[in-house]
């Protein structure tokens, strides 16, 4: 799928990884093939980052028109006047004007062709008075262009909190919903993700078969994602860009605590499931050793008596496990 203007040619086309086990991602990989074999106009309800491109483009790719072209009209990111331009050259002449790239010229609205429209409610008004015109119109002159519209909240409570006009509500209707789940209400697919990503940039960083620390799973599965499956991307390629160990995906120190990495092993060893030991017992010694530092404003000699060792044993252990000599500022 690609930015208005550009059109997504065949040998372009990647199948979709709809990745998780959950029964929420189970359902969606069972609406995305039902959508595909119909016509039928969708709208994609979820919060930044959970994937609702990912799951519109896929309907596309699964459809018999996945050969015809697919587009991306982002009209939160154009100018409403600009966009006003590029709706009635569609009406009058049934092309779109790429509004990011002249040089890539217009893109014809054949028959086939699907439409993504992503960020309706959280444009003006005004660029939504030319969205309607753009349903409107498909609707009218019954043009084989499969309409997909992306949204943070169900349209319904969007219209009724003022961002969404009732005319969009009113042009859709009628068309089908998939409703996408946070991250943090679907823990279940976080391994998977994280499996699915390690290997993806993996292979970008010329790194494969990089093996995947157990203690990381856990540690992921428990965080809020407040960006969803994109915050957990961005966050597994900090992970292995930075990493010294090419060979085995460790989280960075800061996401965890001793505390909780305590209670975790605690939990694991009461229910049989294994669990790798030196690192959950370097994270433990680590944030216990920092927390002695913080009480003594780093003073390492204070610090050392207070854990009854020799300050040239707290400065191996610093050393080894990555710990500053002197408080952060």
């Amino acid at each position: 799928m690609q930015t208005i203007g550009q059109s997504v040619t065949p040998e372009r086309l990647q199948p979709m990884q709809i990745i998780g086990s959950s029964q929420t991602t189970r359902k969606i990989r069972e609406d995305v093939k039902r959508l595909a074999r119909t016509r039928k106009n969708v709208l994609i309800v979820g919060e930044s980052g959970v994937g609702k491109g990912l799951v519109a483009e896929a309907i596309h790719n699964e459809s018999k028109d996945s050969k015809k072209p697919c587009v991306r009209l982002n009209v939160g990111a154009i100018d409403p006047s600009r966009l006003k331009k590029l709706v009635d050259l569609a009406i009058e002449s049934g092309e779109f004007y790429n509004p990011i790239a002249p040089d890539h010229g217009n893109f014809k609205l054949v028959d086939g062709t699907t439409l993504v429209i992503e960020d309706v409610d959280r444009c003006g008004l005004t660029a939504q008075n030319s969205v309607c015109e753009l349903l409107s119109f498909c609707r009218r002159e019954k043009r084989d262009i499969r309409l997909i519209v992306l949204l943070q909240i169900p349209i319904a409570s969007a219209v009724k909190n003022g961002a969404v006009l009732p005319c969009v509500l009113e042009e859709a209707k009628r068309w089908e919903t998939i409703k996408i789940q946070p991250l943090r209400e679907r823990q279940e697919d976080i391994p998977e993700l994280v499996e699915h990503f390690v290997a993806q940039i993996g292979r970008d960083l010329g790194i494969e078969g990089m093996i995947i620390d157990s203690n990381a799973i856990g540690v992921l599965v428990r965080q809020e994602w407040k960006e969803n499956v994109l915050e957990l991307k961005r966050l597994i390629e900090r992970s292995m860009v930075l990493s010294r160990d090419k060979e085995v995906f460790r989280l960075p120190a800061g996401l965890v605590n001793e505390q909780a990495e305590l209670s975790r092993i605690i939990s694991r060893i009461d229910e049989g499931a294994e669990f790798a030991l030196d690192n959950s017992m370097e994270i433990i010694e680590k944030g216990i050793l920092i927390r002695t530092l913080e009480k003594f404003e780093f003073n390492q000699s204070r610090a050392a008596r207070f854990l009854k060792m020799t300050e040239d044993t707290l400065r191996y252990r610093m050393k080894r496990l990555g710990i500053p000599t002197a408080r952060k500022q």
